[in-house]
């Protein structure tokens, strides 16, 4: 429950010959391919890519989450750490382009890196105005979702000692940061999405507003 269904693909056709060879071996295309296309894998090898090639890709549940707490004091100072993370999971990727495919809408920079010419990428296919590519979900929207966040970092310092006061047991000042930073090699802007109302539906990034990095500056008095 919770998978994600669709094409298995081995990279990207660089020239017509390969496009050739590719179906002399027995496997199918879509029509129109052209080199910069996807290599669309034909599970059934009978020469024709349908929804009999879809297959299981990978769950957006992650099969570990996992995090720690880190905290120390020493004389009047403190510190302590909260850290985050899931791994085991793929994120589909919709959030860097526009699914209409509009000839007015954004990309991000990773498109830069597409298929221009042979040679030139191997894993992100060239960009038409009618694109087969995208409108047919594949591994090409999938990527590893595993991240390691530090979710809050706290450091503090009690002055009530110096300022001598009978009247406080407590005077400290404390600086905390949330959402410090999330290790990832997820391309979109935070692995950690869901979507709709249900917990199987995670892992389906359409562009959602990443975790916000705040700065606390507190003070805690006692008396």
């Amino acid at each position: 429950m919770g998978y994600f269904w669709g094409y298995k693909t081995a990279g990207i056709f660089q020239n017509q010959k390969e496009i050739d060879d590719w179906v002399a071996a027995g496997n199918g295309i879509l029509d129109g391919t052209q080199p910069g296309d996807l290599k669309i894998v034909d599970l059934h090898k009978d020469g024709v890519i349908n929804d009999q090639d879809k297959t299981d890709l990978g769950n957006g549940i992650p099969k570990f989450n996992f995090g720690f707490n880190l905290g120390f004091s020493y004389k009047g100072f403190d510190f302590s750490t909260t850290w985050s993370g899931a791994a085991g999971f793929k994120v589909t990727n919709g959030g860097y382009r526009n699914w209409g495919n509009s000839l007015q809408s954004n990309y991000t920079k990773r498109f830069l890196g597409r298929w221009h010419g042979e040679g030139t990428s191997n894993t992100l296919p060239r960009l038409t105005n009618i694109d087969r590519n995208w409108t047919n979900f594949s591994e090409l929207y999938l990527e590893d979702g595993d991240y390691l966040r530090i979710a809050n970092i706290t450091v503090g310092y009690d002055f009530a000692k110096l300022l001598k006061a009978k009247v406080l047991s407590q005077a400290r000042l404390y600086f905390q940061v949330q959402n410090l930073y999330t290790f990832t090699k997820y391309s979109g802007m935070d692995p950690e999405v869901g979507f709709g109302q249900h917990s199987w539906m995670s892992g389906i990034d359409t562009g959602s507003y990443p975790h916000a990095r705040t700065i606390l500056v507190g003070v805690n008095l006692k008396f």
